[in-house]
């Protein structure tokens, strides 16, 4: 059944492919635009891929049925880093996947996954949805991606089969996995882990065969993702915040009309807000269910020991972007809401 989707899938990226080239205003007139959409490495029941089918409705409503979206969820369409690059590419209309898959493009954005820049969902979620978010979604138009909104990964926290942690020290000589960005490798290198970029389609089984003992996610992916199979501890660390940018391919976007950008943009804005309530709301019961099945949860650790060793992290941000425009914008944002 896994191969025949997966056949299935790349048939339909050359179909996509292959279409696109023939489109015109009779034959949209004819039938409806098909855009694949990707929640790229998260199950179908998660928040996001429940919000990702909640955004293929609203389009199809929205756009009056000239254009449809198939869903696509896990590593249907690869590995992360392959569907962002598709996307970049046109062969792949919609992805929304963590930030660091975007980092690649605009090294800027990584300023929203610092560590501690956000104390809580909400302030990372009027300053994703104000004046910096607009600034940062502004750059990646020229390297071929729209970025409609920013969904949400949410706040991390560590898992590991070594040992409770609360202190940086417990901490040391850890191997952890981490996302391929330079700002998360910094910021485990700081707390004394060690950090492995892996895949997340294969983190699974890196923990199981220990290969890492240890990861940092949000609550909802440990759930949805089975990662507390292969683990024995969780610690609340919050030590960061991801987003999951939503992007559309801009071959794509340029190929639709007035009225169809704005029903895509809208489904998108309406499906993120649905998926930050599912955030909301499944955090709370992620901890009970993590509990239940034998976790040993540290709920208080010390955090500011944690943030304190972070400025080396800021600065080598600071030093990749050339500036600290974004890094400031960020933080006065920040201040601001206070």
């Amino acid at each position: 059944m896994k191969n025949l989707r997966k056949l299935f899938a790349f048939a339909l990226v050359v179909a996509v492919v292959l279409g696109w080239g023939h489109y015109s205003a009779s034959s949209a007139a004819a039938a409806p635009l098909k855009m694949t959409a990707v929640c790229a490495g998260l199950p179908e029941g998660s928040p996001s891929g429940k919000a990702l089918k909640v955004f293929a409705e609203k389009v199809a409503a929205y756009s009056n049925g000239t254009i449809t979206v198939d869903p696509f969820f896990d590593a249907d369409l690869g590995t992360l880093t392959a569907c962002v690059e598709g996307m970049a590419q046109g062969t792949i209309d919609v992805v929304t996947t963590g930030t660091s898959y975007f980092s690649g493009y605009v090294p800027e954005i990584q300023v929203f996954e610092l560590p501690y820049v956000f104390k809580s969902n909400e302030e990372a979620r009027k300053t994703l949805d104000g004046v910096p978010g607009d600034e940062i979604r502004a750059l990646f138009t020229p390297k071929g991606i729209v970025l409609l909104c920013y969904w949400e990964s949410g706040l991390r926290h560590v898992t590991n089969s070594r040992a409770p942690i609360v202190t940086p020290e417990d901490m040391k000589g850890l191997k952890i996995r981490t996302v391929v960005s330079t700002t998360q490798q910094l910021t485990w290198k700081a707390f004394g882990a060690l950090p492995m970029a892996i895949d997340m389609t294969e983190v699974y089984t890196a923990l199981q065969q220990g290969t890492v003992d240890a990861q940092e996610n949000t609550l909802a992916q440990i759930v949805s993702t089975k990662i507390y199979e292969a683990q024995k501890y969780l610690s609340l660390t919050n030590h960061a915040y991801t987003p999951m940018p939503f992007g559309i391919s801009k071959m794509t976007w340029d190929r639709l009309d007035k009225s169809q950008k704005v029903a895509v943009e809208r489904a998108a804005k309406e499906a993120r807000d649905y998926q930050r309530e599912l955030d909301d709301i499944s955090d709370k019961d992620n901890v009970a269910f993590l509990k239940e099945k034998g976790i040993i949860v540290e709920e208080n650790p010390d955090r500011n020991a944690f943030a304190a060793l972070v400025q080396p992290v800021y600065d080598a941000f600071v030093k990749q972007a050339g500036n600290d425009k974004y890094l400031k914008m960020v933080q006065s944002f920040v201040a601001g809401l206070k």
